[in-house]
């Protein structure tokens, strides 16, 4: 089973950064804890860190959860962090489970706010002062997240959100931003890439859903805060640079199709009407039967082999980790 050695690591991290809890009680603008998941993160964590070590806000808590990488990675964290809380994983946790543990970790100490921050992103140094100014104990805030390394086009982390199908309505990955989130408003649906949430949401609603590992868990869990009377507050002053999917290979992978298929699938059957999972059922079938076929026809038998299990685990209930993670990539 699946640990963190957690105990292990605060003593020297306390020897390191003095005293944790004191900033909470000093300082007069609410202390965030910025919680970020690393997986053989070695090729992009340092520029990652460079723009924490940038930030002008003054009260922010760095903590990286490493979920079992091979890559030498946490090392180099240590060395170009040696302020940040670092909790070593024996085993890999996914996003789900290396997040909630971070989020443990800031809760156990007060933080009021809790920044979810993928580190494969690059950001200005006024991206938490951007965010916190428009927080609140009701509300969650993400920033407008463009794809790093293009001319300004859009990933597709807020917006609004098709349940029937679990998709996104309106797609605008890959595109330039469109007008209707080139103002701050309130939207529907963000995904976890950087997202603020007040410390009350995680002991309101509960964490996020380990079982599902990763992807998907972002919808379930704005879903769930929503239903419990929190709004998506979209700020787009504020500005991340996403590598996409950087950890989990970068474009269409075996393990990213295999959890993005079966998570779909819980999505739905959770948050979804019976008639309306019934109606997904029969579509996502045919859907995924072409599909598969095409991959095929392409000469890419694992992802359509890697779809299909996805989709037969979802209904059989095969949750957690049931995918191998990739290994370090290779540059």
């Amino acid at each position: 089973m699946a640990h963190a050695d957690e105990a292990a690591q605060e003593p020297n991290e306390r020897a390191r950064m003095g005293n944790i809890d004191g900033p909470l009680v000093r300082c007069a603008r609410p202390p965030v804890a910025i919680v970020t998941v690393n997986y053989n993160g070695g090729r992009f964590i340092g520029e990652f860190l460079c723009s924490v070590a940038a930030l002008d806000y003054p009260a922010v808590r760095l903590v990286v959860v490493d979920c079992a990488s091979r890559d030498g990675s946490p090392d180099l964290i240590v060395r170009l962090a040696p302020g940040a809380v670092l909790i070593r994983c024996t085993d890999n946790l996914g996003f789900t489970g290396g997040a909630n543990l971070g989020i443990r970790w800031a809760l156990a100490r007060g933080f009021p706010y809790v920044l979810l921050l993928n580190n494969d992103t690059v950001f200005p140094s006024d991206l938490v002062s951007a965010l916190i100014a428009r927080a609140g104990p009701r509300t969650l805030v993400v920033p407008r997240v463009l794809l790093h390394g293009t001319a300004g086009l859009m990933d597709d982390t807020v917006g609004e959100f098709d349940l029937r199908r679990g998709v996104w309505r309106n797609w605008v990955f890959g595109r330039p931003c469109p007008p209707e989130l080139s103002r701050e408003r309130e939207v529907a649906m963000a995904s976890l890439c950087c997202l603020l949430a007040p410390a009350s949401v995680f002991r309101h609603i509960g964490l996020l859903d380990e079982r599902l590992f990763m992807y998907y868990e972002d919808f379930d869990f704005i879903l769930r805060a929503r239903s419990a009377g929190y709004r998506i507050w979209y700020v787009p002053r504020a500005t991340v640079y996403h590598r996409k999917s950087a950890s989990s290979g970068g474009g269409e992978t075996p393990f990213k199709l295999y959890y993005a298929t079966r998570n779909r699938v819980a999505l739905l059957r959770r948050h979804g009407s019976r008639v309306e999972f019934l109606r997904f059922t029969l579509d996502f079938a045919v859907t995924r039967l072409v599909r598969a076929a095409q991959y095929a026809s392409a000469g890419r038998t694992d992802l359509a082999v890697a779809m299909l299990r996805g989709w037969l685990d979802a209904y059989r209930g095969r949750m957690g980790c049931t995918f191998p993670p990739p290994g370090p990539i290779q540059t």
